[in-house]
C-alpha cells in the first residue's frame, strides 16, 4: 500500500536520468562524418554564391543609394537626394542585372519573351 506503481516512477523520471547515458555525437563518428558529406558541395556552394550576392546588394545600398545619408550636412540639405554623380550612378546600377528582362531568353525548355516585344508584336499600326 506504500509503494507506487511503476508507470508512475518512470513517468516521473528527470530529464538528467533520461539523458544520462545519451551521446550526441555516437561512436565511432566525427562532428566532420556527420556534418560533411560530398553531396553537401553544391548546396554549401549555392549558400555561399547567395551569401556574397545579398552581401554585395547590401554593401551598395549603403555606401551609395541615394536615400541614404551618413553625413549630417548631406541630411540638413533640404534636397539630398543624389548629393554625388558616383552616388546617383551607384544607385542606379543594377549589379548588372537590369537589362536581363528587356531582350529574349531561352533556357531549354523554357522561352521568355520581353513585354515590349510582346507589345510590339500585337500593334496594329
Amino acid at each position: 500500500s506504500g509503494h507506487r506503481p511503476t508507470e508512475l516512477i518512470n513517468a516521473t523520471m528527470g530529464w538528467q536520468d533520461a539523458a544520462a547515458g545519451w551521446r550526441e555525437i555516437p561512436r565511432g563518428m566525427s562532428a566532420r562524418k556527420i556534418w560533411f558529406d560530398l553531396s553537401f558541395i553544391p548546396l554549401y556552394g549555392v549558400v555561399g554564391v547567395a551569401s556574397m550576392l545579398m552581401g554585395g546588394i547590401i554593401i551598395k545600398h549603403f555606401s551609395g543609394a541615394t536615400d541614404v545619408a551618413f553625413d549630417k550636412k548631406v541630411r540638413m540639405d533640404h534636397n539630398h537626394q543624389g548629393g554625388t554623380d558616383k552616388r546617383i550612378e551607384a544607385h542606379n546600377s543594377r549589379l548588372g542585372m537590369y537589362e536581363v528582362n528587356k531582350r529574349p531568353m531561352h533556357i531549354f525548355p523554357f522561352t521568355y519573351v520581353p513585354k515590349a516585344d510582346i507589345i510590339a508584336r500585337h500593334r496594329s499600326d
